[in-house]
């Protein structure tokens, strides 16, 4: 199973929790719809979980406002379950699609790293949007940010920060779904996780 993976041997013993393991999955579901910014692809939660176990920080993006991020805080640390205990310190995110309503744990500590798998048809998008950054511009990143399934696709992405050229922006989406990946794997399963990929054009 990690045979040719980027591994960590300490972290074979990981378990992937799900979202009754954070807490109530109910009130973390209200919260996060209550206060998620609609017009984001996503609210997230990035919950750091100790040794031990106890949750030990928790970030907010995607929020309505600071208040909104602050209260998805306050609910979270209310709430938060032990998941432990770990070789070392935990991190998960508690996603909200927001287009779906449909709230998720990804993986953040895994023991093996995602792996993608260069294929022709992406070989010859990336010389495509080479050949459309503008001539004598500055290089810029694009970073996509995106879900990776469990099952190695990737289910939804978008541009976390695009380069300014619509059509470098709209042909790096393009070869983005055209990636193929190995999952990421906790312990000894495939799980999805959150990742985001920079592109420098």
């Amino acid at each position: 199973m990690y045979k040719g993976r980027q591994c960590d041997k300490h972290l074979t013993e990981l378990r992937m929790p799900g979202v009754a393991d954070v807490g109530d999955s109910v009130r973390l579901d209200a919260v996060l719809t209550r206060d998620a910014d609609a017009q984001k692809r996503i609210t997230s939660a990035r919950l750091r979980f100790g040794k031990d176990g106890l949750l030990r920080g928790v970030d907010v993006r995607g929020a309505l406002s600071s208040w909104a991020a602050s209260e998805i805080k306050d609910t979270i640390r209310a709430i938060a379950q032990s998941i432990g205990p770990y070789p070392h310190d935990f991190k998960v995110n508690l996603v909200r699609v927001n287009a779906t309503g449909q709230i998720r744990v990804l993986a953040e500590t895994v023991t093996c790293e995602p792996r993608q798998h260069l294929t022709p048809e992406t070989k010859s998008l990336l010389r495509r949007i080479q050949g459309e950054v503008p001539r004598g511009s500055v290089h810029r990143d694009a970073l996509v940010q995106f879900i990776l399934e469990a099952d190695g696709r990737v289910s939804d992405a978008w541009m976390w920060d695009g380069t300014g050229f619509a059509n470098v922006d709209s042909l790096t989406m393009q070869l983005f779904h055209a990636m193929r990946f190995d999952p990421a794997i906790v312990g000894r399963s495939a799980v999805a996780t959150l990742l985001i990929q920079p592109f420098k054009f």
